[in-house]
C-alpha cells in the first residue's frame, strides 16, 4: 500500500474545528486539571456533545463516520494540547467502542455501542491485574458459568476511566488450561451492576486529568449477552482494539512532539545569551532540526497504518491473515517509535529552556511528566519489539 495519501476536505475541516476546540475549551483548564488531579467533566461533556467520542465509529452506530485517519486527526490535535483528555477519548473509543464495533451483535451495538458513539456513555477497558500486565494471557479474574450467566470474581489495574465509566469491557478467564486463545473471554459490566465496584485511584506522575483505577468484581453475575465476540474470543478482541490504540497513540506522540517543537522554537527564538538568541547557537539548531525530522517521519507512519485499518473495513471476519499480522506489526512500530520520538522531544525541548523547562507547572515540565507512560501502557515497547521481532521471524521483512 502506498503511503502517499492526502486529507479529503471532511478531514481538514476536522483539524481545523478540533483545533480550534481545544485551545478554545480545553487549553484554558489544562493547568487546574494538572494541579488539582481532578477528571475535567465540563470538557468531556463538551466534547462528547461535539460527537468526538464517536469520530471512527460509522454513523450508523451513532458516529461521526471518519475512520481511524479521522480519529487519528483528533488524537493529533488534542494531543498538542493535553494528554490527560487525548487518554480518556481513547480508553473510551480505541479500547472500549472499537471492540464493540468489531465483534459486538447487532443488540449489543444498539444497547452500548450507539449511546457511546453519541456522547450518552462513557467506555473503559480493563486487563491488566496485580499479577498480569505484559503477560496479559495470566488472566486471574475468573468467569464461572451459572446456567445461561456467568459469575465474575477478581482485581483489575490501571483502569481508565475506571471512575468515571457507565461500562466496562471486563477481560476473564474462562478456561484457564486453555490459556489466552480459547480461555479468555470479554464481558460489558455496566456500572451499578451488583458486586462491580471501584477500589483506589493510583496518584501518578503524570496525566493528572484521568482516572487510574482499580476494579473490584466480587461475585459479579452478568447475562449471556454481555459476552462480546462468544466464549473465549476475549483476547483477540483485546489485541484487535489495541491495534487501534497504539495507532492512535502514534497519532498523540505526534501532537505532543509539535507542541513541544513549538514551545522550544518560541523559547529559543527569544532567549538571549552572550548577546544573541539561542536559536542562533548550532547547538540548539541541531536539537531542533532532529524533533522536525522526527515529526515529518511519524506523520507518514500514523497516517499510512490508519489508512491500512480503514481499508480493512471493520468486520474481522472478512480480514486475511496476512492483512491482519501486517496491522499489528505496523502499529506496533507506531506506538513504540511514536511514545520513543515523543519522549526524546520533550526532553531535548526541556533541555532547551535551560532551567525553567524544570520548574513545576510549566507547559514542558507538565509534557515531560505525561509523556512518560506512552512507552509502558498499552503494551511496553519491550513487548512491541517482541511483537514486531516475531512477525519478522515468521513473515520477513
Amino acid at each position: 500500500m502506498t503511503i502517499e495519501f492526502e486529507f479529503t476536505p471532511e478531514q481538514a475541516a476536522l483539524r481545523e474545528t478540533v483545533r480550534a476546540f481545544a485551545q478554545k475549551e480545553i487549553a484554558p483548564v489544562v493547568a487546574e486539571i494538572d494541579e488539582t488531579e481532578s477528571f475535567p467533566a465540563a470538557t468531556v461533556a463538551r466534547m462528547q456533545a461535539e460527537g468526538y467520542f464517536g469520530v471512527p465509529i460509522p454513523e450508523e452506530y451513532g458516529g461521526l463516520g471518519l475512520g481511524k485517519i479521522g480519529y487519528c486527526i483528533l488524537a493529533e490535535e488534542l494531543g498538542r494540547v493535553d494528554a490527560s483528555h487525548v487518554a480518556i477519548v481513547a480508553a473510551h473509543t480505541s479500547l472500549g467502542a472499537a471492540p464493540i464495533l468489531y465483534y459486538g451483535t447487532d443488540e449489543q451495538k444498539r444497547r452500548w455501542l450507539t449511546p457511546a458513539s453519541q456522547g450518552k456513555k462513557l467506555l473503559a477497558f480493563s486487563l491488566t491485574e496485580p499479577g498480569s500486565g505484559s503477560d496479559s494471557g495470566a488472566l486471574k479474574t475468573s468467569a464461572v458459568p451459572k446456567g445461561d450467566s456467568w459469575v465474575l470474581n477478581g482485581t483489575k489495574l490501571y483502569v481508565t476511566n475506571g471512575k468515571e465509566a457507565d461500562t466496562v469491557l471486563v477481560m476473564a478467564a474462562n478456561d484457564v488450561k486453555k490459556g489466552p486463545h480459547g480461555g479468555i473471554t470479554a464481558f460489558l459490566v455496566d456500572k451499578g451492576t451488583p458486586g462491580f465496584r471501584v477500589g483506589r485511584c493510583e496518584k501518578k506522575m503524570g496525566l493528572h486529568g484521568t482516572s487510574t483505577a482499580e476494579l473490584i468484581l466480587e461475585n459479579v453475575e452478568v447475562g449471556p449477552e454481555t459476552v462480546l465476540g462468544g466464549i473465549g474470543m476475549g483476547f483477540r478482541a483485546a489485541m484487535t482494539a489495541l491495534d487501534v490504540g497504539r495507532v492512535s497513540l502514534g497519532a498523540a506522540s505526534l501532537g505532543g512532539m509539535q507542541a513541544a517543537l513549538q514551545e522550544a522554537l518560541s523559547f529559543s527564538q527569544n532567549r538571549t545569551q552572550f548577546g544573541l538568541p539561542i536559536s542562533e547557537y548550532e547547538a540548539i539548531q541541531f536539537k531542533l532540526a532532529d524533533i522536525e525530522m522526527h515529526i515529518e517521519a511519524l506523520r507518514y507512519l500514523v497516517y499510512h497504518s490508519a489508512a491500512h485499518q480503514d481499508a480493512m473495513g471493520h468486520d474481522p471476519t472478512k480480514w486475511s491473515r496476512g492483512d491482519r499480522e501486517k496491522k499489528t506489526r505496523e502499529a506496533a512500530v507506531v506506538k513504540c517509535l511514536g511514545s520513543e520520538w515523543a519522549a526524546e522531544a520533550i526532553d531535548e525541548a526541556l533541555q532547551i529552556h535551560g532551567g525553567l523547562g524544570y520548574i513545576r507547572g510549566t507547559p514542558i515540565e507538565r509534557a515531560y511528566r505525561d509523556a512518560r507512560i506512552s512507552e509502558i501502557f498499552e503494551g511496553t515497547n519491550e513487548i512491541q519489539r517482541v511483537v514486531i521481532a516475531r512477525d519478522l521471524i515468521a513473515r520477513g521483512a
